[in-house]
């Protein structure tokens, strides 16, 4: 699976939690990438590393300024998805991550999990930041705010209209209709928070 298919994938469900829980979605995207290799290695759909009873893997700590492989259980889950709730649970319900929630800023974010013990990695906080950075994460913590009601066009039905609307732009000729299903496919991107 390509990385950017594996964001597309746990994006949505990262914006939902985010605005559920006040994480930044960039921050829950970056922690998915580093916890299961853009999602190559999330046995149990456990995209996290979250510890529990499920099953047991070998996994590497740092522990007393070394490197150590252990055997731990970890978390199962249904869906990436389920993952990514169980997730935002863990740190809305514990208070060392309060720092974490409602942070605007991802690298403070991002240093709040560290400091909070969230891994044992030293370098934990530079490697979300460095995510986060070079792969333009923080276009998803950018979310519409909507008065309940309305009604905010999901990124999946906005880009099937705008592939509609491409075809329609490839079948003419007329410069005035390129032109306005050009600003159409622009105000869908708006709409669905993808500009």
């Amino acid at each position: 699976m390509s990385s950017s298919l594996f964001v597309e994938q746990i994006a949505s469900a990262a914006q939902e939690d985010m605005r559920a829980f006040g994480i930044l979605a960039s921050v829950t995207i970056a922690q998915a990438i580093l916890e299961s290799g853009w999602g190559r290695y999330a046995p149990g759909n456990n995209l996290f590393g979250i510890k529990g009873s499920g099953q047991l893997q070998a996994t590497q700590e740092f522990i007393n300024g070394k490197w150590l492989q252990i055997v731990a259980g970890f978390r199962v889950y249904e869906s990436w998805s389920d993952s990514i709730r169980d997730h935002s649970l863990l740190l809305a319900a514990n208070p060392r991550y309060a720092k974490v929630l409602h942070e605007r800023d991802y690298r403070k974010a991002s240093w709040g999990l560290q400091q909070a013990g969230y891994a044992t990695d030293p370098q934990y906080a530079d490697k979300l930041i460095g995510i986060i950075e070079g792969s333009d994460l923080t276009r998803y913590d950018e979310v519409v705010i909507v008065e309940e009601g309305e009604y905010v066009m999901s990124p999946d039905d906005a880009n099937k209209i705008i592939n509609f609307l491409s075809a329609a732009w490839m079948s003419t000729e007329d410069v005035e209709a390129k032109e306005e299903f050009h600003r159409l496919a622009n105000e869908l991107r708006k709409v669905s928070g993808q500009m």
